[in-house]
């Protein structure tokens, strides 16, 4: 008899368990009726919203830390408008520095760019293949590096006309990543060569290095004296707390008086992402990851993350879609699945609906590793 009270206490407190999974999946997760077809589409999380929103599509996770500060700020301005050209446009927070702000704007596909991540499966084969070209899928996919174009690469028949287009989508909007990247790299270089012959930081010498960085706008913990100051709202309601910096609205391009190399390299620091907590979320590279989505309308898109660039939203402009996840595939065969999606949280319904789909088209499952549902760590 006691044995059974366990069973049936522990059954109990499983079904629990499972109704409050549910509530927690229904509110960090938006899902839309389709009356056409009566069925649940997903919408972008609501915490990601302010990315659909932001005309500028800027990194959720960057543009919430700004928001919080907004929150506090008791500015009458609009989020955007204070983050852009209110006061919030002097503010750069070392947990999230206002140089990603800058460049991590996620890609969102215009209706011609689509095709090239569209897939579709080979009705006789059950394989994965690129709509735009008919080769087979490979992701996550390897980048084509600046050395491949210097040397022709481009003509190499091993590479196809589809990876070149998408490469040609991709390269420049990293550009200005690798721009800040280059110029960041030199001046510490030079910075920390000027500290080994013990050169004097001199206000002209300071000045000349920085240039190229204040013309891309970085370098503000050494140009604006309330750069502390500027990362907590006001302790008072009416924001007097703040009164002696309020008639400034827009932070200087020359340094401040007084630093030293030090000063320099703890500038360096920021605008290099060493102050950031979490350095391997904040890297502006292709990740060793693939992603999908599977679109509200049927079709499937493929593509490689980027951080703060190429996202699942990318593929639908932030609209609602049937599933997303992670996925990796080679040379058109399904390899691993993964339901998991920060911009989307996808039901376990959802992703066994599609995975009942793929069987029946003739995707092969024997030797695929689909991620659990719920994530071990």
């Amino acid at each position: 008899a006691g044995a059974a009270a366990c069973v049936a206490a522990s059954r109990s407190q499983s079904k629990r368990l499972k109704r409050k999974l549910k509530k927690l999946e229904r509110m960090g997760q938006e899902r839309v009726h389709w009356a056409a077809v009566n069925k649940e589409m997903l919408g972008c999380a609501p915490r990601l919203w302010m990315e659909v929103l932001d005309r500028k599509h800027r990194y959720a996770q960057l543009l919430a830390n700004y928001w919080r500060r907004w929150q506090l700020s008791d500015s009458r301005d609009n989020f955007f408008d204070w983050l852009d050209i209110g006061k919030g446009s002097m503010i750069d927070l070392p947990w999230a520095p206002r140089r990603l702000l800058d460049e991590w704007q996620v890609l969102y596909l215009k209706r011609e760019e689509q095709p090239l991540f569209r897939v579709r499966l080979e009705a006789s084969t059950g394989r994965f293949v690129w709509e735009a070209d008919g080769t087979p899928v490979t992701v996550p996919d390897s980048p084509l590096l600046p050395e491949d174009l210097a040397n022709g690469f481009c003509h190499s028949s091993s590479v196809s006309s589809r990876a070149w287009r998408v490469d040609a989508l991709l390269r420049p909007l990293l550009a200005r990543t690798s721009r800040r990247d280059s110029l960041l790299a030199a001046a510490r270089e030079e910075v920390e060569e000027a500290q080994r012959r013990r050169e004097a930081p001199t206000a002209e010498r300071l000045q000349e290095i920085a240039a190229p960085l204040i013309e891309e706008g970085l370098l503000c913990r050494l140009r604006d004296r309330y750069f502390e100051d500027r990362l907590d709202a006001a302790p008072t309601p009416d924001g007097k707390g703040h009164a002696h910096f309020d008639h400034i609205h827009e932070i200087p391009s020359e340094l401040l008086p007084g630093l030293g190399w030090d000063d320099f390299l703890k500038a360096l620091d920021h605008d290099q992402l060493a102050l950031v907590s979490d350095t391997g979320s904040m890297a502006r590279k292709k990740k060793d990851k693939g992603i999908f989505v599977l679109d509200s309308f049927g079709p499937l898109y493929c593509g490689t993350k980027i951080t703060g660039l190429f996202h699942h939203s990318s593929f639908v402009r932030g609209h609602c879609i049937k599933v997303a996840g992670g996925i990796t595939i080679r040379d058109g065969w399904l390899v691993t699945l993964s339901p998991h999606s920060g911009h989307y949280q996808p039901s376990e319904e959802h992703v066994n609906d599609m995975i009942r789909d793929w069987k029946d088209r003739g995707v092969d499952f024997s030797r695929v590793h689909i991620e659990p549902y719920i994530k071990n760590k």
